[in-house]
């Protein structure tokens, strides 16, 4: 018995590479932001931390999600195409 992988699955394991990679590089910014950038009120009389790390550093990355999700992301049919040709010969 042969086993055939579904394509689906290494379609998902790239996508599920692709979001923990996304999600670290997040995390990263965010702690380099907090450890690197003065406490001193600069921005909006916030520290420059908190105003870096809570509003610029997440409309970068949602940007970016979004040309991620664009371009590397494929459309995939999470219907088997076998069940819909033997729905359609019935």
């Amino acid at each position: 018995m042969d086993f055939k992988e579904d394509p689906r699955i290494k379609t998902a394991r790239k996508i599920l590479f692709i979001a923990s990679s996304f999600f670290a590089l997040y995390i990263i910014a965010l702690l380099l932001c907090s450890y690197l950038l003065g406490h001193e009120p600069l921005l909006f009389g916030l520290p420059l931390w908190l105003a870096v790390g809570n509003l610029i550093v997440p409309v970068v990355f949602v940007v970016l999600l979004i040309l991620v999700a664009e371009k590397m992301i494929p459309d995939i049919s999470l219907t088997d195409d076998d069940e819909e040709e033997k729905e359609k010969n019935k």
